[in-house]
């Protein structure tokens, strides 16, 4: 495998940042400011950082079997990209409802092979629309009949309890809480679910086809289940970075300097304005890629 570069740029004029606006802006940590270049500064780093994990994910190698790289840039210089997570798992699926039997047979299958494995651990990565569809597959599983059940039509008594465990409130004030967000397989595996809003509202979710029930993109209800566990004493799922260039962010300075910037990392331009620039170079590493799963669905 390799990793690539990624790399943002924004320029702005002289005075813009002075531009003041008549609302309050958004920032970090649910602050807020008025000043019209600090909002813009804290949306391109955002951006910067929704395109690294876009590399992350979806990124595609441009290096063949023999490591050779044959896109080159209007230089001629090698681009080197290194294949993100999906590129990364051999094993592929679909589903169109998903239900216990597949959780407990995908999970079962995929990772009967992992007996030297430590830490056991098996995240499942997926948008609002497959954390829904695993809820919603293990409540028809416990609360549906069961054929080993006392009389036809009898619910699963493993789950009768005489505390309030999805029901709270009281008379007309009633609330449903609790949803199922793990699962323990009998073969000693615990499946974490984790949101991941790229699945929801990234650049491949907008163009995704919608679910026919939800309206949710079908990226939404996109299952990836990554192997994290422990092999000889490593992670199995690791981020790689180029030493001293983790992450690289300098600015050119011209009539102005930005915010937040030294002599130390400006550069010198005689433009009306300047230009920040950030960059890293990183990839993710899955060591044991036999061992995770993409599970898509399919649902029209």
């Amino acid at each position: 495998s390799k990793i690539g570069t990624i790399r943002k740029s924004y320029q702005f004029s002289g005075n813009a940042k002075d531009y003041v606006a008549e609302f309050e802006l958004p920032l970090k940590e649910g602050s807020t400011t008025k000043l019209w270049m600090d909002y813009e500064e804290y949306r391109h780093m955002l951006k910067f950082k929704e395109e690294c994990e876009m590399y992350y994910w979806y990124g595609q190698k441009t290096h063949d079997s023999t490591g050779r790289t044959n896109m080159v840039d209007e230089n001629g210089q090698p681009v080197v990209s290194g294949p993100g997570l999906f590129e990364q798992i051999i094993n592929k699926d679909s589903y169109s409802t998903l239900t216990q039997q597949k959780i407990e047979d995908v999970i079962g299958d995929l990772f009967y092979g992992m007996t030297d494995a430590t830490d056991k651990q098996v995240t499942l990565f997926t948008g609002i629309g497959g954390a829904r569809e695993f809820d919603k597959a293990l409540r028809n599983y416990y609360g549906s009949s069961s054929s080993t059940a006392s009389s036809p039509g009898a619910t699963r008594g493993y789950l009768q309890t005489s505390e309030s465990k999805f029901i709270t409130g009281s008379g007309r004030s009633l609330g449903v809480t609790g949803y199922f967000n793990s699962y323990d397989h009998i073969d000693g595996h615990t499946v974490n679910v984790v949101k991941v809003p790229l699945f929801d509202h990234g650049p491949v979710a907008q163009a995704s086809r919608k679910h026919p029930d939800t309206g949710l993109p079908l990226e939404s209800y996109r299952m990836t289940f990554v192997d994290q566990s422990t092999y000889d004493g490593e992670n199995n799922l690791q981020m790689i970075n180029k030493k001293g260039r983790e992450m690289l962010r300098w600015a050119v300075a011209g009539s102005v300097v930005p915010k937040g910037f030294t002599g130390s990392d400006t550069r010198a331009s005689d433009i009306d304005g300047a230009s920040v620039h950030m960059l890293k170079t990183a990839g993710i590493l899955l060591r044991r890629f036999d061992t995770s799963l993409d599970l898509q669905c399919t649902a029209s």
